[in-house]
């Protein structure tokens, strides 16, 4: 018989501001009971009413999770594969699916259990995660693996004296899943997790039965090696994660969301799952688009500036784009919020002012800088990044946006170089910068030694004035004095041309820009590493309702 108390195990995230910061929780632990075993005569011998399913975390608690108690199971030869409302089964792996949520915060989930849900249907699940100080709060869907075809999966409260369900010992090299994020707000966390019949226990006992892995896409079939699942999955070093699961039996898989300082709304599908060798064995399940739209920004209950360094991933053509509110100025005393959809975002509030440094640089970028959570906030592994310069082949990117711009903010791409590929975290560029000024605005200049153009550039079918100088010391070790070659449009957009052309810089191979700054310190052997598109903002009461109307940016090599 096991007992239920909080789990130990997992620490809080740490926050991260700067270009590409963010706060980075640990997953809650919680506590949602499974159905019981048969009592076969000849066929399973796992009999009993029900078990604990856990969800490792940071800091977990007791749930008041949606699974359904164990029944026990009539004697014969063996659980079917088939059973009655709320029952699923994927290759050898069978029984109920259920819900639940953490104690920690207020948090909600519907539905409580998928008995009315048509056989057709994907398991969708939405609600919130409530808001809570030590990121313990948790909302969970989950599947138990091997469970009598005549387990009831009707919602019934959490009971902490069951035991069960049955469990198994994989097979295969991993998990292969289906799913996609929903709804208003994709930006929300969303792992999964295997765990053993143990996995509620307290200590080492619990937490040596439960392992978890990031779901760092948007959307889409991903394959998961047994070896990514790790029973601290929030950790951003091995050692902090701990060993690697290797087969050890399992009773269930839970997919959840983590909860953070605000509430996090959060809606899902997972169309299906189950074990195999790589991503081709991902059920093909229902068509479900996502929406991929929401708000990042703002302010919390607290008054923290955390969510000015809110980031969220979103895919787009193809390929993962990161935004990023980015409000790094002045974040104590000015406020910023983007609204976006796909792969463009508006400003819909921001106030502060910027002095020689720019107030804000909302933005979106494909990268690998930052907390990046594990993988949750970086575009690897398909945007071919890093690579050596001398190796790419063309860089075709589209960056638009509107209205036309008014006031002390400029619209540019920020392009991040280091002379070796980073091997740990890098918040801003280490060894060198490319800047494209499509609109220049009067009152501000770019970075340069001489205060004025250096050269002009004839690339992509039109003139760029050319300054260069130095980024100065760097806040985060990069390369003190790293050079900056900055590509102006020397129109200021005041014609109606120039406005046009900033304005809707379309299809454009920007590694144009990158040859034609070698001879200002940006090498060939040098790795471009990140490509930034956005504004940065000196005047935010003149930024109000800008929009990045469509960033596209495919490194090929």
């Amino acid at each position: 018989m096991n007992t239920c108390v909080p789990i130990q195990n997992g620490s809080a995230g740490s926050v991260n501001p700067g270009s590409a910061g963010n706060a980075n929780p640990g997953s809650a632990g919680s506590v949602n009971p499974g159905a019981g075993g048969s009592a076969g005569v000849t066929g399973n011998p796992n009999g009993g009413t029900g078990n604990v399913i856990s969800v490792a975390g940071a800091g977990g608690s007791t749930s008041a999770g949606a699974g359904p108690t164990g029944s026990a199971g009539a004697a014969g030869s063996g659980p079917t594969v088939s059973g009655g409302p709320g029952y699923w089964t994927s290759k050898a792996w069978h029984g109920c699916s259920w819900t639940g949520v953490g104690t920690d915060g207020t948090s909600t989930i519907t539905p409580k259990d998928f008995t009315m849900k048509p056989a057709a249907d994907a398991y969708c699940v939405s609600g919130t995660v409530g808001a809570e100080p030590a990121y313990k709060s948790v909302a969970l869907l989950g599947f138990n693996v091997n469970e009598p075809a005549d387990a009831s999966c009707v919602y019934k409260p959490v009971d902490t004296t069951s035991m069960g369900p049955p469990s198994v010992v994989p097979t295969a090299d991993g998990i292969a899943l289906d799913f996609v994020k929903k709804g208003t707000n994709t930006g929300f966390k969303l792992r999964v997790q295997i765990q053993g019949p143990n996995g509620a226990m307290a200590g080492d006992a619990g937490a040596k039965d439960r392992w978890c892995a990031n779901i760092t896409e948007v959307n889409g079939k991903v394959f998961v090696p047994w070896s990514g699942f790790t029973p601290s999955c929030w950790a951003t070093s091995a050692a902090e994660k701990g060993t690697p699961y290797a087969k050890q039996p399992i009773s269930a898989v839970v997919f959840t969301v983590p909860g953070e300082l605000t509430d996090t709304p959060f809606n899902f599908c997972v169309n299906g799952f189950a074990y195999g060798s790589s991503i081709a064995d991902a059920p093909n399940g229902p068509e479900i688009p996502s929406e991929q739209s929401g708000t990042i920004g703002g302010t919390d209950a607290t008054g923290s500036t955390d969510p000015d360094f809110k980031r969220v991933k979103i895919s787009a053509g193809g390929q993962n784009y990161i935004i990023q509110n980015n409000n790094w100025g002045n974040p104590s005393g000015s406020n910023q919020t983007l609204s976006y959809k796909g792969n463009s975002f508006k400003i819909t509030e921001t106030t502060g002012t910027g002095q020689s440094a720019p107030a804000s640089f909302p933005s979106i970028y494909i990268g690998n800088n930052g907390n990046t959570a594990n993988g949750v906030f970086s575009t690897k592994p398909g945007d071919n990044l890093p690579l050596q310069i001398s190796a790419i082949k063309s860089i075709n990117s589209t960056f638009r946006y509107s209205p036309a711009i008014s006031g002390a903010i400029n619209a540019t791409y920020d392009i991040w170089f280091a002379k070796t590929a980073p091997a740990t975290e890098y918040k801003d560029g280490i060894d060198g910068f490319v800047m494209i000024w499509t609109h220049f605005p009067n009152g501000k200049m770019p970075i340069s030694m001489s205060g004025s153009k250096v050269a002009t550039k004839s690339i992509a079918s039109m003139d760029w004035d050319v300054y260069v100088g130095p980024r100065g010391p760097s806040p985060s070790g990069g390369t003190s004095q790293a050079p900056v070659v900055s590509f102006v449009n020397p129109n200021r957009g005041d014609s109606a041309a120039a406005n046009d052309r900033a304005q809707s810089f379309k299809n454009v191979d920007i590694k144009k820009f990158i040859e034609a700054a070698s001879e200002y310190g940006i090498t060939s052997n040098m790795y471009l590493t990140d490509v930034f598109a956005g504004f940065e903002i000196w005047d935010g009461g003149s930024s109000r309702n800008l929009s990045l109307d469509e960033f596209s940016c495919v490194v090929s090599k």
